[in-house]
């Protein structure tokens, strides 16, 4: 009779036991190494929410091709930059939980005013990750004990504190791969101002400046403008340099309805396996910071700002940078 009134007794004390901590909200935390999961072929739109004043983006898959769009700016994106971030998706890695209260989202940057929020979403539109990143420490890695001129510079190490969308946990993560994560809208675009394929042969060019014309052509001498012999060597390393050029700086704020207004010079150029030439326009505008504003027929939705200095300067070149010293 004892025994069964002690085992009654007990398994009362472990239901209240058990209920108790059902209910005082002192759960243990549950270690997440892998913190990130997501299937990233199944993804087909991210939406980002940069720090600071810059409003939301959003990435989306429309028929095999992503697509950037801010406000009303919709335009294609660096499809490179895109697979970087699915693939850093996956690599995110936990190092430990930095704090487990609300108290310290402010100090890690992990409120949502403060950080930079990330939404995945599946084919469905189903939301498949939320996430929140934070500050980033960067510490100089210790160097080994070996002679001086032996040592080596180590690269810093990077940790970044990442909170999951309704959870109270802060977990710092290690390594570059969300370094990259918190860029804004401009880092996802095509930069791309021209791009040639490895068996595209340029054979000439010209330059459209004003109202004089002046053609380049490779010939079975060598490349010459307008009966002048010139060094085929500097030419192919000019059109070298134009085979993949990106611009750095957009200008989206461009009315291309008034381009007609502005000063034009114009790169074209054409050869064997170039169906289409490529066509450069330069339109001059004063009264821009970067005076010259650049488009290209291989990226046309997008218009570059540059100044002397920068893209226009390896557009366009004077014929005595190309004949022998």
């Amino acid at each position: 009779m004892n025994n069964k009134i002690l085992l009654i007794v007990l398994v009362a004390l472990l239901a209240i036991y058990g209920l108790s901590r059902l209910f005082s909200g002192n759960k243990k935390t549950t270690f997440k190494a892998e913190l990130i999961q997501v299937d990233t072929a199944a993804v087909s739109s991210i939406t980002i929410s940069p720090r600071g004043e810059e409003p939301p983006f959003t990435l989306k898959k429309e028929g095999g091709q992503w697509i950037a769009t801010r406000d009303a700016l919709s335009t294609k994106a660096s499809q490179g930059a895109i697979q970087s971030l699915l693939g850093n998706l996956s690599l995110i890695k936990t190092k430990r939980i930095a704090a487990k209260s609300k108290d310290k989202w402010a100090e890690y940057q992990v409120v949502d005013s403060a950080g930079t929020r990330i939404q995945v979403y599946g084919g469905g539109g189903d939301l498949l990750e939320d996430f929140i990143i934070g500050k980033f420490d960067f510490q100089q890695a210790p160097q080994p004990q070996q002679p001086m001129q032996f040592q080596q510079q180590q690269q810093p190490i990077i940790t970044s504190f990442i909170r999951l969308s309704g959870e109270n946990e802060t977990y710092a993560v290690e390594g570059m791969q969300v370094l990259s994560m918190g860029q804004g809208f401009d880092s996802y675009r095509n930069k791309n101002l021209l791009k040639m394929k490895k068996e595209m042969e340029v054979n000439a060019f010209e330059y459209q400046l004003g109202d004089s014309l002046l053609r380049f052509q490779k010939t079975m001498d060598g490349w010459a403008t307008d009966g002048i012999v010139l060094d085929s060597m500097k030419v192919e390393n000019y059109l070298n340099v134009l085979r993949n050029l990106s611009g750095t700086t957009f200008a989206d704020d461009f009315d291309e309805l008034s381009a007609g207004q502005y000063p034009q010079q114009q790169l074209t150029i054409s050869g064997n396996n170039i169906e289409e030439p490529f066509r450069i326009t330069v339109y001059r505008d004063t009264t821009r910071e970067k005076p010259f504003v650049i488009f290209s027929n291989y990226n046309p939705e997008t218009y570059f700002a540059s100044d002397s200095s920068g893209i226009y300067s390896k557009l366009f070149k004077p014929v005595e940078s190309f004949q022998a010293e």
